[in-house]
């Protein structure tokens, strides 16, 4: 079964908030720029991108690509990572909360930021916690009022963003659930080159795949 919904009155509609897919990363352990490699006839920036085009905005941060209709937007501190990516993002929105994706994520849904949407709560972010305990903070809803928080540690040179989350006391989503609502392999992420799926499918299960 999937998570309860808080039906907080403050929970957006998906349709109300930012998409925002970081792409400034230097895929140095893929060898070559990620964003662009084709999964199923789709890269996989794009697929990240299909996965918010139901949002108010979609915006692109860290790298401009021309074929893809997305707004781009720059670092604001070009070189600090994703949780720079995430201020670029929350400054440039023109809405409360902003789903925040990596362009590593192949097999992230509308459904998966419907669900995330469903459990926002004023103030706190939403994000999907591991079977170690771990945030997944590259898949997460952020509200809008978090972008203090987060100038302030890139000031300080604080760049984790599983401390972030937790600081913002952000509503946690047990992997388990997720995937029983979203599928085995929303979460499933790009790293290397033998990360890349096969087959026409890019989300289904390796070990039945055909």
């Amino acid at each position: 079964m999937p998570p309860a919904a808080t039906d907080s009155p403050e929970a957006p509609a998906l349709e109300a908030v930012t998409g925002a897919v970081l792409c400034g990363g230097r895929s140095t352990r893929f060898g070559s720029d990620k964003a662009l490699r084709e999964v199923a006839g789709r890269t996989l920036l794009q697929h990240a991108l299909d996965s918010l085009a139901p949002a108010a905005e979609v915006l692109i941060v860290g790298r401009a690509y021309t074929h893809v209709a997305a707004r781009f937007i720059p670092d604001l501190r070009p070189g600090l990572g994703p949780l720079a990516g995430l201020e670029a993002a929350l400054h440039a929105s023109s809405r409360d909360w902003v789903a925040l994706a990596g362009c590593d994520l192949p097999c992230l849904t509308p459904a998966f930021w419907r669900l995330l949407c469903r459990h926002a709560t004023a103030g706190r972010p939403v994000s999907v916690r591991d079977r170690g305990g771990e945030f997944e903070p590259l898949a997460a809803l952020y509200p809008r009022t978090a972008l203090r928080e987060v100038a302030a540690r890139l000031d300080d040179g604080h760049l984790d963003m599983q401390s972030l989350l937790a600081a913002l006391d952000a509503v946690a989503l047990p992997v388990e659930e997720v995937e029983a609502a979203c599928g085995r392999w929303v979460l499933r992420n790009v790293n290397r080159q033998e990360d890349l799926p096969t087959g026409a499918d890019p989300c289904a299960d390796p070990a039945v795949a055909t």
